[in-house]
């Protein structure tokens, strides 16, 4: 027998990550730039798996539910190139190549970087409880590569490498018992979320009939589809998903059959059927269907931990915490679409009940016992089937494989296995994590090598506390609450701007509550149906009035902390929106017995009116050097005044000379701010353009460094010659349209 494929091996690598997806492209360029000689093996011809435009799944995450939850570090950045390159805005099967073409730059112009696409891996060779290498075969080339390297990261979704390595994995859902779960079922089942299919459609000016396939399935009936949203039909729908009674992994080409079936069908629907749609259809056809089955679920391993509904609910700040995740806890009706008079997701129950505000991921979930160089990313990592409907989303596991990729370069590096891993080498890696802007909940920069922790730090400007009310607010119908920000010069007096409806005067209750972080809606939940609390503050305000109105604070607030202030049901009155957003704080509503950030999902979130008799300067310089690179206990911001304009500086100032060759800039590209909400050829606002660096050389002799224009990323890095200084200087000229500079970090080095 002739052997078709001609065997090859490459050189050994120090991480082999296969997977091409999100979590294996971010795992990919996290172990590079970390310095590791890196392969990444990708079973398909472009990258971006499910959110590639062969599947066309928009990247969500965390930012969705929670406000500043967006995914910074590597995903952010790709994700801010594709809004500046690209012209379609974000949604269910628009995805374009244009987004395959900023991760495929992104990969190909990566140093220490290899890649090879359209290899499946189908074999892994096991020694001594180590992988030593994958072999696969690339289609098209009609070769069979061997693999060989030191650390492994499977981003395959499938598992491909620790089910071939022999882990331990298991599929479904455990019984409540196994991890005291309140959400899981008395008993385990072993069906798992479902796949999809999606398409694009497109205006093409003039009537464009409809005949579907004798196969479609019919959905004639003008009520056909009554609990799935179809009114936009540009692109396709989550909830044309099947999974029981199939197996997603043995059966995946009979599920893109069936799927098939049912995307004509509710296209069929959509332009012969549908009373709502049939008349606007009629000049749009099918421009695109996807014949790569949008896969949720399949195989998760177990790891060294298992992370569970507990912990996301509890938000358990592990000490080995390297990302996190923010994703409600999204399960989806067993049957699908085969169950059409159902809701798609939770079906016969309130979907507040399942958020869960920014909770920690711990490294112990990225990684297997046996064998011990095989680390996990993506939806396959260690953690309960509750705990992974809230992890499975892309961005979500993109930052899942940013802290893979850096952990397993770290253990390359240093001839490490994970689970040896120490305390200060956690430690290294969070930092590591924290210096290429990923996040890690509550873990500050500490790099001794950073020379602008020991500057003091100066700006031309800061921008003053100024609250506008605008026209919408919240009805306190039900209760409502607000971070506030109490700074040095703490708190005596609170006002907020309402309006009452009613012919008769109205008295607010409210309370102050502190708060871990911005997130922080537990502390609010420990509250009755009415929002009440001991500490109660009144203030009155008049029938038919449209006013400020003022509370007496209590006493021994603490300086610099966050706090809810938190008001009690008041019938016919309005709270409202402060006009624009306050950077950095948020706000919160109850509905259903739950509180939930304001104003909703897939949104920029806004804040109501606050007006503190004292500044709490909470956008104040020295927030670069917080050492936290987004809103969390602080709103870690600084912001110019507005009113001043540009240019303006801000400078570091040492007490004697110090020699820099490094800057490292974060901007704000507003974390409040998902995709969803974007235009086509988007730049954030906020986001500083362009900028000088110089440094003080001689008394009164700026010497320039870097001069940068059209920039709209969030992290830059700067290198340059050394330059011995006592004094550097951020100049910024201009921003992509607000009038005010944001700077949430400087590192110098």
């Amino acid at each position: 027998m002739s052997q078709i494929f001609a065997p090859r091996v490459t050189e050994a690598f120090d991480v082999v990550v296969v997977g091409g997806g999100l979590a294996g492209v971010c795992a990919a360029l996290a172990a590079a730039r970390s310095g590791a000689r890196t392969a990444m093996v990708q079973n398909r011809p472009v990258f971006g798996g499910n959110s590639s435009s062969e599947v066309r799944v928009p990247p969500i995450g965390a930012g969705c539910h929670n406000p500043y939850g967006v995914e910074s570090g590597i995903i952010h950045e790709i994700v801010l190139e594709d809004r500046a390159r690209n012209h379609d805005r974000v949604s269910t099967g628009l995805i374009n190549s244009n987004w395959d073409m900023v991760l495929y730059d992104a990969v190909r112009t990566q140093e220490n970087l290899v890649y090879f696409l359209n290899t499946n891996v189908d074999e892994v060779l096991v020694a001594d409880r180590r992988i030593t290498a994958v072999r696969g075969s690339q289609l098209g080339c009609e070769t069979r590569w061997e693999i060989p390297g030191a650390m492994f990261v499977d981003a395959s979704g499938d598992g491909v490498v620790g089910f071939g390595a022999g882990a331990k994995w298991r599929i479904g859902q455990e019984a409540a018992a196994e991890y005291n779960e309140s959400f899981a079922p008395a008993e385990p089942w072993s069906h798992t979320l479902g796949s999809s299919l999606h398409f694009r459609a497109r205006d093409i000016g003039r009537p464009a009939p409809f005949t579907p396939p004798s196969w479609a399935i019919r959905y004639d009936a003008p009520d056909a589809l009554p609990r799935h949203d179809h009114r936009q039909f540009d692109g396709g729908y989550w909830w044309i998903e099947i999974g029981w009674p199939y197996d997603t992994i043995t059966q995946n080409e009979t599920l893109r059959d069936e799927l098939l079936r049912h995307v004509l069908g509710v296209w069929d629907h959509i332009k012969n059927h549908c009373p709502d749609t049939r008349d606007k259809a009629r000049n749009w056809a099918l421009d695109w269907v996807g014949m790569v089955p949008a896969k949720r679920e399949s195989r998760r391993f177990v790891g060294a931990y298992v992370l569970n509904q507990n912990d996301l609910q509890q938000r358990t700040l592990f000490d080995d915490r390297v990302a996190y995740g923010g994703w409600l806890i999204d399960d989806h009706t067993k049957e699908g679409i085969l169950a059409p008079a159902k809701e798609p997701s939770f079906n016969g129950v309130w979907h507040e009940l399942f958020h869960v505000a920014v909770y920690p991921v711990p490294l112990r979930s990225l990684y297997v016992a046996d064998p011990e160089n095989l680390f996990l990313a993506g939806r396959i990592v260690s953690a309960s089937r509750l705990a992974f409907n809230s992890l499975r989303v892309q961005q979500t596991m993109a930052v899942l494989g940013q802290a893979a990729g850096t952990a397993a370069a770290f253990c390359a590096r240093e001839k490490h296995v994970p689970a040896r891993l120490g305390a200060a080498d956690v430690q290294a890696i969070q930092q590591l994590l924290l210096k290429a802007d990923a996040y890690v909940p509550h873990v500050a920069n500490t790099d001794p090598a950073d020379l602008a922790r020991r500057a003091t730090i100066t700006a031309t400007s800061e921008a003053p506390w100024t609250c506008r009310p605008a026209a919408q607010g919240l009805d306190l119908k039900d209760p409502a609450a607000q971070i506030v920000p109490v700074g040095s010069a703490g708190l005596n007096r609170l006002a907020i701007h309402v309006a009452n409806t009613g012919t008769a005067a109205a008295t607010l209750k409210a309370a102050l509550i502190e708060t871990q972080d911005i997130w922080d809606v537990a502390a609010l939940q420990t509250l009755d149906a009415a929002g009440a609390t001991a500490a109660t503050m009144t203030a009155e305000i008049g029938p038919g009035a449209s006013d400020w109105v003022e509370f007496a604070c209590p006493a021994g607030l603490k300086p610099r902390q966050l706090y809810w202030l938190v008001l009690q049901p008041c019938p016919g009155v309005t709270w409202h929106y402060s006009d624009p957003t306050l950077p950095g704080l948020c706000a919160a509503r109850r509905k259903r017995d739950h509180w939930w950030f304001a104003p909703g999902a897939y949104t920029e979130f806004r804040t109501l009116t606050l007006r503190p008799d004292r500044d709490p300067r909470a956008w104040a310089p020295d927030n670069v050097v917080s050492g936290v690179t987004r809103p969390e206990t602080w709103t870690n911001l600084w912001v110019s005044d507005p009113a001043v304009g540009l240019p303006q500086d801000l400078t570091l100032d040492w007490t004697t000379p110090q020699t820099l060759s490094c800057v490292h800039l974060t901007f704000d590209t507003n974390l409040g701010r998902t995709n969803f909400a974007t235009p086509g050829l988007f730049r954030a606002p906020e986001c500083i353009r362009d900028y000088t660096l110089a440094a003080e050389t001689a008394p009164g002799h700026w010497t320039p460094l870097v001069s940068v224009t059209g920039n709209y990323q969030r992290k830059r890095v700067h290198a340059f010659a050394p330059v011995t200084t006592q004094h550097l200087r951020l100049r910024i000229t201009a921003t992509n349209g607000a009038d005010s500079a944001r700077v949430y970090e400087i590192r110098v080095y």
